[in-house]
């Protein structure tokens, strides 16, 4: 038996007046999975999570989420900013911030209820952020914050996960600990696609990557993905990566196949 797709993207065309960010991109992602998007700055990564998400309309092409229109699935998808698009001052808790994942699922009218509050709690604990509730959230170090809007997402009760370069401005170790949730996360079964800007890291930290650049140029392993002439190609040679894969030089001396 074939599994449905969890997102499932074809020939995806967006533009913003006469420039494309995306060009004719088709890719599919089963359940499951931890997946990380690279690409160079501008190459179309955020209009991409935006395309995910519902928020804007493809010139061409389409967007399923389980088998059904993003428009038609937006509960089973949720979303966790970039940092700095939070403002971090604004006077709620921890607690408070985890609930708000629970919103869409009661009518504007009415309070939400005790098992709100306990879906909510069991998220913050999943994270490892409930021994935090009651702090304001501007009290938090960056990883934590970063913790505490994974949890709303996960009390959404979303399937998908989509996460806007959670590692930026964090030290190695808070990475390690995010990273860990992600992977607790991903073995409750949930999908996670993640904007990613370091390629050092990829290959260790994801199930696959998709590599942007208006269009798709690789979706596979990271091994795949990260090929040092396919890099050079997308990033215009303008970057530097240290990589234990073999050049196709290295791969002619050693006898194997290009």
């Amino acid at each position: 038996m074939t599994l449905t797709p969890a997102i499932e993207v074809q020939h995806l065309t967006v533009s913003y007046g006469p420039v494309p960010a995306l060009l004719d991109v088709s890719f599919e992602i089963p359940p499951g999975q931890l997946v990380g998007v690279i690409g160079p700055n501008g190459s179309g990564k955020s209009t991409l999570v935006k395309s995910l998400l519902g928020f804007v309309k493809p010139d061409f092409g389409s967007v399923n989420l389980f088998g059904e229109p993003v428009d038609k699935s937006r509960g089973r998808v949720a979303y966790v900013p970039q940092r700095g698009s939070v403002d971090w001052d604004f006077p709620i808790t921890v607690r408070e911030v985890a609930m708000m994942g629970r919103y869409g699922h009661v009518p504007w009218w009415r309070d939400l209820t005790r098992e709100d509050r306990r879906i909510a709690d069991a998220a913050l604990e999943m994270v490892r952020m409930q021994d935090f509730r009651h702090r304001q959230i501007g009290q938090l170090s960056g990883g934590q914050q970063q913790r505490v809007f994974l949890a709303r997402a996960m009390a959404q009760g979303a399937d998908i996960l989509l996460l806007d370069e959670p590692f930026a401005g964090v030290d190695a170790a808070t990475e390690r600990a995010i990273l860990d949730v992600l992977d607790e996360t991903k073995q409750a079964g949930h999908t996670l696609v993640v904007v990613h800007h370091d390629l050092a890291t990829a290959a260790e930290y994801f199930d696959s990557l998709l590599l942007l650049k208006q269009r798709l140029f690789a979706h596979g392993t990271p091994e795949a993905v990260l090929h040092p002439e396919l890099l050079a190609q997308v990033y215009e040679g303008a970057l530097r990566i240290f990589s234990t894969l073999p050049t196709t030089e290295e791969e002619d001396e050693a006898g194997g196949e290009s």
